[in-house]
């Protein structure tokens, strides 16, 4: 098959939808399956497709929070074998535990459920992405109703349990990652900054370790070799969801602060019922 300037464009639209919906509490799996549907797109190699696109959004957050992720690795290493430094880094590496902490949850869930959900999404995809769109939309909608604290806000061993459960939950698509988490955090008193920040912190291990797991299945598979145009219209897509990603996080904080969470709920909805109105159609 040779170059096609509307497919390159609908590689670069999942790409956008992929960044800015992995930002946005409205749930990028959820999206980036529906659009597909949408627009017509068979990528025909859908898993390094995934690949591609998540690590477009992973790429970003690592650059943005790089400084802060050496800053905890290197507390965490001096606070672990270097005992007469502890103090000064304690702070640090009780948050990066609580990070570590909190991944656990989606961790186990993804190990036990990956192939299960898998499986579903193969016959039930777009019925699976409407439960899971409806599911956000109606957390957003509760959430929306609290007063936010505009502090740090302190999250025990307790709440970072309960974050962990949250983005343990978002592993079905259609739930948003990000909405679960912040709410979450929201829920058990942490101000804003602070929770979308470890929201997002948390994001990238997880997010690291399901590439992972994502190129050692389609490296045991049977994987149709990727030709020049495949890499041609995934490095455009890459490109899309990094910049798309940089974007939202740009605006996530000044969205969570305006009150404007309600709004996201009401989208969550429409689009739920626009994916169970395609499933049945």
């Amino acid at each position: 098959m040779g170059f096609d300037i509307i497919a390159l464009l609908k590689f670069i639209f999942l790409g956008l939808v992929q960044g800015i919906t992995e930002v946005l509490p409205i749930s990028s799996s959820g999206h980036v399956e529906l659009m597909k549907a949408l627009i017509g797109l068979d990528t025909n190699q859908g898993l390094v497709f995934l690949i591609i696109l998540n690590t477009g959004s992973f790429a970003t957050f690592v650059i943005i929070y790089f400084k802060k992720i050496m800053e905890l690795s290197k507390s965490l290493v001096i606070y672990l074998f270097v005992s007469s430094q502890r103090a000064k880094h304690y702070d640090n590496f009780i948050y990066a535990s609580k990070i570590l902490v909190a991944c656990i949850p989606a961790g186990i869930f993804g190990l036990l459920l990956n192939n299960m959900i898998e499986n579903f999404m193969i016959v039930y995809n777009l019925l699976f992405v409407s439960i899971g769109l409806l599911t956000t939309a109606t957390v957003l909608y509760f959430v929306s109703g609290i007063r936010f604290r505009k502090g740090s806000g302190h999250l025990s061993w307790l709440d970072i349990l309960f974050v962990g459960l949250a983005q343990a939950v978002a592993i079905f698509p259609g739930i948003s990652r990000s909405g679960m988490t912040t709410s979450t955090a929201l829920k058990r008193g942490s101000g804003i900054t602070a929770a979308l920040n470890f929201s997002f912190m948390i994001y990238i291990p997880i997010s690291f370790a399901t590439i992972l797991l994502m190129i050692f299945d389609f490296t045991s598979d049977d994987a149709r070799i990727l030709t020049k145009i495949d890499v041609f219209y995934y490095f455009f897509a890459f490109v899309a969801a990094m910049i798309a990603t940089f974007i939202a996080y740009k605006l996530i904080f000044n969205i969570f602060r305006s009150g404007k969470l309600k709004y996201f709920s009401y989208y969550c909805f429409g689009v739920g019922f626009l994916a169970l109105l395609l499933y049945v159609l």
